[in-house]
């Protein structure tokens, strides 16, 4: 039988603290992998882990062990640096009573101390949710609210891809919905793994009370009975809740795919009401919704909401519809205070998005996916070692996990929708910009080497004067009878030559005549865009309902397109659906009078004039 912690926790002398604490909370999965016993097995196993997070943990406590290993050191049994029980929460003050200021020597000279308590491991005894938590009617009203994002999400993308109505988008929503709650039937059926098998480290760990083979001496240390009266609280909660610690990989991820869901809505929210209010850096607020940005953006921000929803509620919004919450501290001693549990929560945060998330670059994110979802089922991930943290679970919530699930299905749909809107919209705008930018750099490029071309024929114009001084010779030597029908004969000859500088002369207007048309063509092709843009605009904002959104599209329209009746019409329909009134009457005669026979103008001027 094993005789020691380190070989009950599977560790050597000479481990380091990091991997003590790490044992301990494979000690601790490893128990509470299943609900509790009859025999209290996991009970023991607990308090086990406590004990050796507590002599392990501290410096003191573990040399005074190490030395009791030795079997040279004298009979007398082990002792606690604790003084008295009463002491047992503040283990600073009792160290200084007992052992003197900065010592650290050890404690098997005192002989006549009895053994006393031990501090444990608090956040293995805090209580966890009963399963009525999971039974609340609230939960429907979460359900209804994903339902209606659903509905949102269909209504953007699906009327933007296929020009759907209302109507279709909510049957579309309706039956997604029914998938998804099938989907939750069939996810509450599945099963957590199964426990690990026995081993002699697991016997000992069972036994450790009952034989004394672990501990040194007799008695061995013992708990304070308030912490082991909270322990069998937590575990009757535990046992009636079904909570356990073998969480399937999956489970964990769809729950965090459901926290990233719940901040890019929020942030998607928040840039589209700064897109309403300010219309003119659409671009900009196109950028941000970017599949480049945007990820990282929703990372970088779930960071503090994770942080802060760990350190005060244990869990996450998606983790609690996944019927999960997080133990914090799990190895840290109830006489240690540092690290705090804000500290881990960060700890556990940062380490998610940056070795899970890849700090939102997604491509990056989804090659570690593997390695990720092997490190969840097999061994414990480097956020769960961050944070000192435990992930138990229970039976899930057929509603919950529908809820879950629509609002991660809703935040696809809007986000998607968004992305193609932006491409239609900016789209050819940027893909004109480019172009425009990359000819300029083109013509410059090419300017900067015309030079080098244009040197060699440079001397043609050198030899033009030449030609010319033949031509012009001949006028004061025409006297010659002689010298006249040479001329004649060369006069051909040189005409070419002069001809030749200003056949070469001749393209630099034209070429500046060209890049000229091509700016008004790029220009015009970019207006028609934007035209086109805000007329989408204006008929998604139609169908949605969105009448604020489509008197901005359209007014932009007037402003872009000032010779336009439909844009006039559109700008002054929308209004009076805004609830302007009588601000809407020089639109809509200026939509008249570009379009007299315009029926449906007409009768909404009658409308506002009527009395």
């Amino acid at each position: 039988m094993r005789n020691s912690i380190y070989d009950a926790l599977e560790i050597s002398a000479s481990s380091s603290v990091a991997a003590i604490q790490a044992a301990v909370r494979t000690v601790v999965r490893r128990f509470w992998a299943v609900p509790r016993d009859a025999s209290g097995d996991s009970e023991e196993a607990v308090r086990f882990a406590a004990l050796a997070a507590s002599i392990l943990g501290n410096p003191v406590r573990r040399k005074d062990y190490d030395v009791a290993l030795n079997p040279g050191v004298g009979s007398g049994p082990w002792r606690l640096p604790i003084g008295n029980r009463e002491a047992s929460a503040g283990e600073g003050s009792t160290n200084s009573r007992v052992l003197g200021e900065g010592a650290e020597v050890s404690q098997l000279s005192v002989d006549a101390a009895p053994p006393k308590a031990l501090p444990g491991v608090d956040a293995l005894a805090e209580p966890l949710p009963d399963g009525k938590a999971w039974q609340s009617p609230l939960i429907w009203g979460g359900f209804a609210i994903a339902f209606l994002l659903l509905w949102f999400g269909c209504s953007q993308l699906l009327g933007e891809l296929a020009r759907w109505n209302l109507m279709h988008s909510v049957a579309v929503a309706g039956a997604l919905a029914g998938l998804l709650f099938a989907a939750a039937l069939w996810l509450g059926r599945a099963r957590e793994p199964a426990a690990a098998v026995a081993s002699l480290s697991r016997l000992a760990i069972i036994k450790w009370r009952r034989e004394g083979s672990i501990f040194i001496g007799l008695p061995p240390p013992q708990h304070d009975t308030a912490w082991i009266f909270k322990l069998r609280l937590m575990e009757l909660t535990r046992s009636a809740a079904g909570f356990v610690t073998a969480t399937n990989p999956w489970r964990r991820l769809v729950a965090r795919l459901v926290d990233y869901s719940l901040v890019a809505l929020a942030t998607y929210g928040l840039i589209a009401l700064a897109d309403a209010f300010v219309p003119a850096s659409g671009l900009w607020f196109a950028a941000l919704r970017s599949p480049l940005l945007f990820p990282a953006i929703v990372v970088l921000l779930t960071i503090p909401f994770e942080a802060i929803t760990l350190r005060t509620l244990h869990t996450t919004p998606g983790k609690w519809l996944l019927s999960m919450v997080v133990v914090l501290a799990a190895s840290r001693p109830a006489d240690q205070a540092m690290p705090g549990d804000a500290q881990l929560a960060w700890g556990r945060s940062l380490r998610v998005a940056w070795s899970g998330a890849a700090l939102g670059v997604w491509p990056v994110a989804l090659v570690r996916l593997a390695a990720n979802l092997r490190a969840a089922r097999d061994r414990e991930t480097e956020w769960d070692a961050s944070g000192d943290s435990i992930v138990m679970a229970r039976s899930l919530t057929v509603v919950a996990v529908a809820t879950a699930l629509s609002l991660l299905v809703a935040a696809a749909l809007i986000v998607l929708g968004a992305w193609y809107r932006d491409a239609v919209t900016f789209g050819p705008q940027l893909l004109t910009t480019t172009t425009h930018v990359g000819s300029d750099i083109a013509r410059l490029i090419g300017t900067d080497h015309k030079p080098s071309s244009v040197n060699p024929p440079a001397a043609v114009p050198s030899t033009s004067p030449a030609v010319g001084s033949e031509i012009r010779q001949p006028e004061p030597s025409s006297p010659a009878p002689v010298v006249a029908p040479r001329p004649e004969v060369v006069a051909p000859a040189p005409r070419p030559a002069p001809a030749a500088p200003v056949m070469a002369a001749k393209p630099a207007p034209n070429s500046v005549a060209e890049s000229e048309m091509e700016k008004q063509a790029n220009a015009a092709h970019a207006r028609r865009v934007r035209i086109d843009g805000y007329a989408r605009q204006a008929e998604a904002a139609r169908r949605s309902g969105n009448y604020a959104g489509l008197q901005s599209a359209c007014q932009q329209w007037t402003q872009e397109q000032p010779g336009s009746p439909e844009a006039w019409r559109c700008y002054g329909l929308a209004q009076q659906q805004n609830g302007a009134g009588r601000d809407a009457l020089p639109a809509l005669r200026q939509a008249l009078k570009l379009e007299p026979k315009d029926s449906q103008v007409e009768a909404a001027i009658l409308r506002i004039l009527r009395p």
